[in-house]
């Protein structure tokens, strides 16, 4: 169907006779092919329409075919599709072909339909005074879950991210609504999953190893053990289902999923209802039928199942299904196929009046490469699409494959073409950049930007994520500790006193805390509110610091005694933070930001009246932990604007120009997302790691059929470290038809440094500002030097001035207690061995003191942590305890202090968790909780990757150094130990030591030189550089509240 065959009707006649003239002249338009899909009114048809082949435009003919034809109601039709939007325009191409009898036919997508019957049959579905559930409220639910289980279930953790199989339960459980999956059904696909295993060919050794008593048909059992520990994790997730569904229930919810299952769950439990449903439509269309999932289907064929031969329309194409589970899809389709062999009409559009001949040839040299196709499994089916829009058919433009040396020569090629078709006259809105995520069009969009081109772009914005509202949120923590216990909030209030709807000097901040803390008994509040304090300092901006003072103690107070909403009013309005976002250039942006915060408290306080701060913070908590967005749509949008999307957001349109960009390996081949999700067996969704590469193709192949005649795709050699990166195997295949060639694209090196001019953007760029020199001298005098700052310093030097120089006060939080807690009940058991003359008191001793003093620091952990770690210390603390006792050295020193010690006249101290004896020779230990793994990476000495050696490897050679320093010297420092309290997580059975010899000459000189080289920098107060890492907590305070304008290069890892 030509392209214009719509834009024709657009002033089409309101009479009923002028409707059926213009309906009859569009029938007359139709190809053969699509004139027979029309035509053909009885029985199943399954028709297989490629891109640009007028899909949407057919349904709405055939509708009108089959009231023109047929003795059928409009209300006898009832057409399915997949998207909101797809019904939309259905509605409007039917509106179009047949006036407004358009309106009484039901077009619904699935969801829509199921949700019409429940609404029709309220006495039948009962009364459901259930509310849509909210993604927080899900994570709830799962928590919940999670907390109600035995400590022995898999799905609970003790310790670390003690929650983290929520989003794997809500993935799972949502793909069991969607394939309508039983636990048992599950299960049954994982036993025969596992059962096959060991018979396939990729579970056999192919040689043998005499050394390893392998020999050739051997099955990998280390291979299908790991299957099965995954197999593990879902067999346990699945059963969860039933219990997980009671509690929605329970807590009146529903999902949209749901619908769907409640009407299948009539539908097999009432043949009645079920047949009054069927006998109201004789006509069935199903739009993009490759798409549609297992509860879908299983809707579908209780519907139509009245009929041997239903007049069922089923349309899409296998080739752009492009979400997952394809294996489990296509058997949806050939199902649908087989059932109906004997009377089913396959149809196969291959017309295409959007691209040209050239383009769709190098499509297919692509998507040929899929086995998993209808055409390899219908005999006598083939789909080559030929180009039949007249304007591009027969264009000699040929598609372009472009090779670039860098990342950074592709965005500039890129830019410089885009700017060359706006200076060409092309409309900007027929060129579309396209990509596989938005992160790699980041730098294009910034050139584009700064150039002047109008474009278009929808970014979803996590509104937790920017500046202001991580502001926001920090000032409600304080507040809220505050209330609940005074001065409790202290290591907040010095970040606090740096947002700048505040207006308080950087440097007058930095004096007030540095006069508070030559007492410890002083609090930063009280001294911010004291006029005659604050005054005495000689500060820059007294005024706006004792007004902060002011507002803070009156709202800790209004905590307890107005609204939330109340409350988030004043802080705004008196805060000042209202009045500095109507003062700023992006003020409209900025209002939608807030906006969106305090609708979703106003949401929040809808279901919970009475909602405290703590608890809203709690709920702020969840989401972050879980991962959940409080999202909204920044959109860039310029009618005549270059496009610029993700390929999958891509489906659907066409343009002129197709950009299809960073075309490697890892971006299109890569499967993403598998932490987040059970791995699943190949028995259950019918789909293999093929698969995943024929979903990536299918991707590529609905970006490339985008372009009606100018289609150029581009890679990268290299990525911005100067790391090689290869282009995608799909490239590859484009090329293999011949008829195209990769050309290399050179850019001049005069364009290449104008580019980089160009792209320098406005960023953060961390410009400390650091107290007066008097100042810092003399916090920094009696100064000594201990391994922990000599490796905070290390780290990062902007950490080190504010924990270290203006010691910010610190909260001492999980990780910090837990650590504590081992250490204390460590030295208690050698402490009470050495009081027993030798004898270590027994396992449970070292949990009673562990848990002493965790319950001393209770407030360090939420009840979901100290639950956790608590049974983790019950299981793991014993085993530590049998696996280390007998070969305990019994000679030995804990928690022996080293002060007044100097090398080359530099002060150092230390802190050593054990000292064991063999006579005069000393190995010190010391204890580590956390990962094995990484810790172990840390005692690495330097090498290429980390030239500064592993913090653990300085450790113990700082160690060493003071023991050689300490007078008389008593004893010598042979080694050092770094003694793992916690599984090693690579087999999750034993404990880890290792034992470094510390006498290495090169390796002291080496520690020696870092100590000098910092001390004198320390001294020289060089701590402006931080270490830029994004999850610095300094580095982070410093770039968001100390912004600069001077322009950096543009980060690759800037997220649109």
């Amino acid at each position: 169907m030509s392209p214009n065959l719509i834009s024709q009707l657009e002033d089409a006649p309101k009479s009923k006779v002028q409707y059926d003239e213009a309906f009859e002249r569009e029938l007359e338009r139709l190809n053969p092919a699509q004139r027979e899909a029309v035509d053909h009114i009885d029985g199943p048809v399954l028709v297989v329409a490629g891109p640009g082949t007028g899909k949407t435009h057919l349904l709405a003919a055939r509708i009108g075919q089959i009231l023109k034809t047929t003795d059928a109601q409009a209300y006898n039709i009832l057409c399915l599709t997949y998207t909101d939007a797809g019904t939309i325009a259905m509605r409007q191409s039917l509106l179009d072909f047949i006036g407004p009898v358009a309106y009484r036919v039901n077009i619904y997508t699935f969801h829509a339909y199921c949700n019409d019957i429940i609404q029709r049959y309220p006495d039948y579905f009962g009364n459901r005074d259930l509310e849509p559930i909210s993604e927080l409220e899900t994570v709830d639910l799962l928590m919940s879950l999670i907390d109600g289980l035995e400590t022995s279930n898999p799905i609970k953790r003790k310790k670390g991210k003690i929650y983290f199989e929520v989003a794997r339960l809500k993935d799972l459980f949502r793909k069991m609504k969607e394939e309508s999956w039983t636990p048992e059904f599950i299960e049954q696909c994982i036993d025969e999953y596992l059962a096959d295993l060991p018979l396939r060919d990729e579970y056999i050794y192919k040689r043998g190893n005499a050394k390893q008593g392998i020999e050739v048909g051997d099955v990998k059992q280390a291979a299908v053990d790991k299957e099965a520990e995954k197999m593990k994790m879902l067999r346990a997730g699945a059963q969860l289902f039933p219990t997980f569904i009671s509690m929605m229930e329970a807590a009146g919810r529903y999902d949209y999923n749901d619908m769907i299952l409640w009407v299948l769950n009539a539908f097999r439990k009432d043949e009645d209802f079920l047949r009054v449903q069927q006998e109201k439509f004789h006509y069935f269309l199903v739009d993009e039928f490759q798409d549609t999932n297992g509860a879908q289907i299983d809707l579908l064929n209780y519907l139509i199942n009245f009929w041997d031969k239903p007049n069922v329309f089923a349309v899409g194409d296998d080739d752009q299904s492009i979400y997952e589970f394809q294996g489990a899809r296509m058997k949806n389709i050939m199902d649908f196929y087989h059932r109906y062999e004997r009377d089913i009409k396959v149809i196969v559009m291959e017309d295409n009046y959007r691209s040209s001949q050239h383009v769709l040839d190098a499509s297919k040299t692509l998507i040929d490469n899929n086995r998993e196709r209808l055409i390899n499994q219908i005999e006598n089916l083939t789909k080559t699409l030929l180009a039949k829009n007249d304007i591009v058919a027969k264009s000699d433009i040929r598609p372009a494959v472009l090779s670039y040396y860098n990342v950074k020569h592709e965005e500039a090629g890129i830019v410089d073409k885009l700017e060359g078709l706006q200076k060409q006259g092309v409309p900007l809105n027929e060129i579309a950049v396209i990509y596989r995520n938005h992160k790699q069009a980041a730098e294009i969009i910034n050139l584009v930007e700064k150039k002047g081109i109008p474009y278009s772009v929808v970014k979803r914005i996590d509104i937790l994520e920017l500046p202001m509202i991580n502001n926001l949120l920090t000032l409600l923590t304080y507040l809220s500790l505050e209330s609940k216990k005074p001065f409790s909030g202290e290591h907040l209030l010095f970040e606090i006193m740096h947002y700048s709807f505040f207006n308080i000097d950087p440097h007058d901040a930095a004096r007030l805390m540095v006069d508070c803390r030559t007492d410890w008994k002083r609090k930063l509040r009280n001294h911010m509110a004291d006029p005659d304090i604050v005054n005495g300092l000689k500060l820059t901006r007294p005024d706006n610091i004792t007004a902060l003072g002011g507002n803070l103690n009156q709202w800790i107070s209004d905590v307890s005694n107005v609204t939330f909403q109340m409350l988030f009013e004043k802080i705004i309005n008196q805060g000042g933070l209202l009045k500095e976002i109507m003062n700023s250039p992006e003020k409209t942006w900025l209002m939608q930001v807030l906006i969106t915060l305090f609708d979703f408290i106003k949401e929040e306080s809808a279901k919970n009246p009475r909602i405290k701060v703590a608890s809203f913070l709690d709920t702020i908590s969840k989401m972050n932990i879980n991962e959940l967005k409080l999202g909204i749509n920044k959109t860039v949008y310029e009618e005549d604007g270059i496009n610029f999307l993700t390929a999958h957001s891509s489906k659907g349109l066409e343009f002129e120009y197709v950009f299809l960009i960073g075309a490697d390996t890892k971006t299109w081949e890569k499967k993403k997302g598998a932490m987040f999700s059970y791995s699943l067996p190949d028995t259950l969704t019918l789909s293999s790691q093929e698969n995943i590469l024929e979903s990536g193709r299918r991707l590529f192949y609905v970006a490339m059929t985008r372009a009606k005649e100018h289609l150029e795709i581009s890679f990268s050699k290299q990525n911005q470290m100067g790391k090689d990166i290869e282009k995608t195997l799909f490239v590859a295949e484009v090329l293999e038809n011949g008829s195209l060639e990769i050309e290399d694209q050179h850019l001049s090196g005069d364009r290449l440094t104008e580019l980089s001019f160009e792209s320098l953007e406005e960023r953060v760029v961390s410009e400390v500002p650091l107290l007066d020199t008097e100042y810092i001298n003399q916090m920094l005098e009696n100064y000594s030097m201990s391994v922990t700052h000599l490796n905070k310093y290390l780290r990062c030097p902007v950490s080190f001035y504010y924990d270290n120089i203006i010691r910010v006060p610190r909260a001492k939080n999980k990780a910090m207690s837990f650590g504590s807690a081992v250490h204390v009940a460590l030295k208690h058991l050698f402490d009470k061995m050495q009081e027993c003359e030798g004898i270590f008191p027994d396992a449970q001793e070292l949990v009673d003191s562990f848990m002493k003093d965790m319950n001393k620091n209770r407030g360090s952990f939420s009840d979901a942590d100290f639950e956790g770690l608590k049974a983790a210390a019950e299981e793991d603390l014993p085993a530590y305890y049998d696996q280390w006792v007998k070969s305990w050295n019994k000679t030995v020193l804990c928690e022996f202090s080293i002060n007044n010690v100097e090398m080359d006249g530099i002060p150092l101290n230390g802190k050593l968790d054990k000292l064991e004896f063999n006579k005069n020779n000393v190995n010190v230990v010391d204890y580590k909780t956390g990962s094995v793994v990484k810790g172990l990476k840390k005692l690495r000495g330097p090498d290429d990757k980390n030239p500064l050696g592993g913090e653990y490897w300085r450790q113990l050679y700082f160690y060493k150094i003071l023991m050689d320093e300490i007078r008389p010297k008593q004893w010598t420092m042979v080694s050092g130990e770094i003694d793992f309290i916690e599984k090693d997580e690579r087999n999750k059975k034993e404990f880890v030591k290792r034992q470094l010899d510390v006498t290495n000459r090169e390796g002291i000189i080496f520690v020696k030189e870092q100590i000098r080289e910092t001390y004198n920098k320390i001294m020289n107060h060089e701590f402006t550089e931080g270490c830029g890492d994004k999850d610095c907590g300094w580095c982070n305070f410093a770039a968001v509240q100390f912004q600069s304008k001077e322009p950096v290069p543009h980060n690759e890892d800037l997220e649109v």
